[in-house]
């Protein structure tokens, strides 16, 4: 979702075993928040041939149909075991990682459901859903 990773490095809130969890848990790191403002997304090379060539459109302009998201995060791999899976088209920043050690996990640095269109919707959960559940 919005802000996944920001809440748990960038708030004045946070406290160390946020910052925690996010490295030693979902396997991520923050690298900054206002990511990107064209909202493209683009797979890229990882182990993890589950995620296929191909690009994702998300809402950054208000509309009527979906909230548009303001500042996406950008995270990188936080282990050796986790990759990026995804960069914001405009400036090569890690948009999504996966990580595949004694347990799996996916993190987006944008909301899933503010991908622009049902199929590329589809398409992705599938991608995340073969990769966990294979």
């Amino acid at each position: 979702g919005a802000y996944v990773a920001t809440d748990l490095w960038d708030t004045p809130w946070v406290d160390a075993a946020d910052k925690t969890f996010a490295r030693d848990v979902l396997k991520y790191s923050w690298r900054t928040g206002h990511a990107a403002v064209t909202g493209q997304v683009k797979n890229v090379a990882s182990p993890h041939p589950q995620f296929a060539d191909g690009q994702y459109l998300f809402h950054t302009q208000l509309n009527p149909t979906f909230y548009a998201v303001e500042s996406p995060d950008a995270l990188e791999p936080a282990t050796r075991d986790t990759h990026t899976i995804f960069r914001y088209s405009e400036n090569n920043l890690s948009a999504g990682i996966a990580h595949a050690g004694d347990y799996k996990t996916c993190v987006l640095g944008f909301p899933f459901e503010t991908i622009c269109d049902a199929e590329s919707r589809q398409t992705l959960m599938q991608e995340i859903l073969t990769f966990l559940f294979p």
